[in-house]
Parts: C-alpha cells; structure tokens; sequence
C-alpha cells in the first residue's frame, strides 16, 4: 500500500470522526403555566409536568444549561446527543410555586424569560423580584422576553421603518436596564414574544448584544442551528403536554438546510414554490413540507437538492409556519425544520 492511500486513508478517518464527534441533538423545551387549571391554553398540569421530568431521569437524557448550549454553539463544540434545555416563558407565578420545587428536586437547570415590565408592575399573576432573586440564588438562570410583551414582528400604526426599528431598540433597552438595575447583569439571550420574528427584529436585538434569539418553532438543535433562530418544542395544552407528545419531541432531530423558500420573516411575494435546500439530500427520505394554512404535502426534490411544494393558493394568513420533515436514515428518527413568515402590508 503506497503512501499516499495511507495518508488519504486517515484523512477519511479524521474526516469522518469529527463529522460524528460533532453530531450531537438537543431539544429545548418551552413551558408556560404549570398546574393553573383555569388557564387550559397554556397550562401543564402538576401531574404532567412530574410525569415529564421523571422520563428525563429514567431515559438518561442530559438536562444542560441554556448557555452552555449557546455556548457550544457559538465555539463549534460537540452538543450532547441526547441533549434537553429547559425553558421557561412570562415568569408566572406557578413556575415558582409549582415548577420550581420539582426542578429543584431533580437538579435541572432551567431558564426563565422575563417580560420585566410586568415584574416590575407586580401583577399578581407573575413572580415577584424576591421571588425571582430566591430561584436566582439556587441557581436558576432568567433572561429577557422584551420589556413590553408586544407582538414586536408587526409594525405599529402609523410608523416607517426607522421609527419602528427605534420602537424595538427602545423597548429591550428598557428590558435591558431593569435587568442591571434588578439583577446586576444584561440578559444576553433574548426569547420573542408569542415567538414572531422578522428580519428586523433579529437584527436589532443582534445589534444589541443579543448572543441567542429563540423562537417557538417545533425542532431541534445542532451545529447547523443558527444563533439567530433557535426553536424550541412547546410543552402546554391537553395535546400538547401529554406523555406521548412529549416522547415524540424528544425523538426528533434537526434537519440542516442551507436555504429556505420563502426565507424566515416578512413575505414580500406569494411564492410559487414553497421548500428549502437541504445541505446533505441523500441522507433524508419520505421528506414532506407544512404550511399551517395547508397542511402537509409530499415534497418533490430536485438535482440541487432542493424540497419544494408547488404554491397555487393565496396565503391569507397573516402568519404561516413551514416546515420541512423527513426521516433521517442515519439516526432512524424524525428529522424537522420550521420557520416562520409573516405578511404585514406596513412593510
């Protein structure tokens, strides 16, 4: 054998080792309301969300911090395989009350988004300041859900773009002063209110220090994930927080695409093609696209190993969510990914 295989030989081994060192899948989870009842829409139920945590333990997943995560992400360290973040939305008061003790109990870390300016008006329905410097003490981690809460992807009456860029930046920078003010630190993870997003928004809250920006978007989490779009698995409602949907969430794996059409945010066009291109085709099959006006469809795939659906319908929604699905031939499981857009007239 010459020298040269030899030499190319290892070249495809190292090649294909740090190929599957770095593979690795992580699921972030999203949870708002926990054992509130008269909320049904966004609740877990106590028994539930007991149920849910116990899997995690009996099953081996590996619970991880929020920024360890982004942090393996933004220095292209390997993520754990069966990796789960857990987050958590608004800051009410159950998440003290009912969640807190349970998470304690398992030693999960866990993060929560604040929208700080209805902390700071102690509304009795959201954790007080104490409350959440008690959580902090123990080790819970809180970060900014905006300041405001509003619908921030939508421009306001009456406003251009500039206007409405300062509307956004004035916003989390009152977010950001309450955090230092509160406490002592800037958030550096943002999470979008009712997870709507534009590219406007991205790069404002980019321009601001935002490190991670994370959606509401059903998928997971690999090395191809981008910082500025990290979706996250909602666990709430009567079909979405049962045990059988929390099983299947866990058992899925991103799907990396290198191109999406129409891209995530603010619709220009109504498309006439609808997909994405997908960075490795052949490892993918029985590959399908949703659109949430439509429903799913059959993907058709081109030689550049583009997915795509034939759009012959007028989108009327103001906002659809696509998704591109297959099965991962390598991993034996489900394989997704979601984006967001958006059709507002003011742009």
């Amino acid at each position: 054998m010459s020298i040269y295989l030899i030499r190319f030989i290892c070249i495809l081994i190292v090649f294909f080792f740090c190929k599957f060192a770095l593979a690795g899948n992580v699921v972030v989870l999203i949870y708002h309301k926990i054992g509130e009842p008269l909320s049904p829409s966004t609740n877990v139920s106590l028994e539930k969300f007991k149920q849910q945590m116990e899997y995690l333990k009996t099953h081996n997943y590996q619970v991880i911090h929020l920024k360890e995560m982004v942090s393996r992400l933004e220095n292209h360290k390997a993520l754990p395989e069966n990796g789960v973040v857990i987050t958590m939305d608004d800051g009410y008061k159950s998440i003290y009350t009912n969640a807190f003790p349970i998470l304690k109990a398992y030693g999960y870390p866990f993060t929560v988004f604040l929208p700080t300016e209805a902390i700071e008006k102690g509304y009795p329905a959201y954790m007080s300041w104490k409350e959440i410097k008690i959580m902090k003490r123990w080790g819970a981690d809180f970060q900014s859900h905006s300041n405001a809460h509003h619908h921030m992807a939508f421009i306001p009456p009456n406003m251009d773009e500039k206007a409405y860029r300062k509307w956004i930046r004035d916003d989390l920078q009152k977010s950001i002063d309450i955090f230092q003010n509160r406490l002592g630190y800037k958030p550096e993870i943002l999470a979008f209110p009712y997870g709507e997003y534009n590219k406007i928004l991205t790069d404002e809250a980019l321009k601001m220090g935002f490190k991670a920006l994370l959606t509401q978007d059903p998928g997971a989490v690999d090395e191809n994930t981008p910082l500025s779009l990290i979706p996250r698995e909602p666990i709430l409602g009567k079909n979405w927080s049962t045990i059988s949907h929390f099983k299947e969430v866990l058992n899925r794996v991103n799907l990396p695409i290198v191109k999406r059409f129409p891209d995530a945010g603010i619709l220009k066009d109504i498309p006439h093609t609808i997909g994405a291109k997908l960075k490795y085709p052949d490892n993918y099959s029985n590959i399908k696209i949703y659109v949430s006006e439509t429903g799913w469809h059959k993907a058709k795939l081109n030689k550049e190993g583009e997915v795509y659906i034939e759009n012959n319908c007028k989108l009327k929604r103001k906002i659809n969510r696509i998704g591109v699905a297959g099965y991962d031939k390598n991993r034996g499981k489900e394989a997704v990914n979601f984006w967001m857009i958006i059709q507002d007239s003011s742009f």
